[in-house]
């Protein structure tokens, strides 16, 4: 039986969806990138050093707003396949507001370690993946395929979580090595520190919301 996704899960996709129509109107792609994408340098260096390179949003918004924007159709739908595929169940057990806070979370902590990878990068940095990503952490950690046994005094669910963090990395820098070989360069750090946050939230957003059962 299919679970149908719920409203926050159904919401997020469809403002990505809008944006990314938006986008492809005739002259407003690059425009809104530039306005709208997380640039590592401006929080180091400032907007000064980019000239006059059109409108801007203030930096301090860009890691919300970046999580919005995509590089093409295929990104987006990508993206958005991702989301539909483990919103449904995550909104179902962790609840809306659950899962709001891990996708919100997601952003930032993609925002924050793309950022410290690379302070000075003037390369722009758009997409949900590394929200996207923390979805996918919670959902491999509520709905696994085998759960390591406890050592000693390391619980099963720390074996399990750290296991899935060393997978994530190593998949992540494997991609990030591939990518530009073939054209395409990815957030590996954006991945990495969003799939972090949804790690760190995961167990206690579901005791939070069933703390009364």
């Amino acid at each position: 039986m299919q679970i149908a996704a719920g409203p926050v899960t159904k919401t997020i996709a469809a403002i990505n969806i809008v944006v990314a129509v938006i986008m492809l109107i005739p002259g407003l792609y690059e425009p809104l990138t530039i306005a709208g994408a997380l640039i590592p340098a401006r929080f180091s260096m400032g907007d000064a050093v980019f000239g006059d390179v059109g409108y801007m949003l203030p930096a301090c918004l860009t890691p919300i707003s970046s999580a919005f924007l995509h590089g093409g159709i295929l990104h987006v739908a990508l993206n958005m396949l991702m989301l539909l595929m483990v919103g449904a169940n995550l909104e179902r057990v962790l609840g809306s507001k659950g899962i709001a806070i891990i996708y919100a979370a997601g952003i930032f902590a993609a925002a924050l370690t793309q950022f410290a990878s690379d302070p000075q990068s003037a390369v722009p940095v758009v997409g949900a993946s590394g929200a996207i990503s923390a979805l996918f952490a919670s959902h491999m950690q509520l709905f696994p395929r085998n759960r390591p046994k406890a050592w000693g005094a390391v619980s099963g669910k720390l074996i399990h979580s750290l296991q899935l963090l060393a997978a994530w990395i190593a998949f992540n820098l494997m991609m990030g090595f591939v990518g530009p070989g073939i054209g395409v360069n990815i957030a590996i750090w954006a991945h990495i520190g969003g799939f972090i946050a949804g790690l760190l939230l995961t167990w206690p957003l579901l005791n939070w919301r069933y703390r009364n059962a």
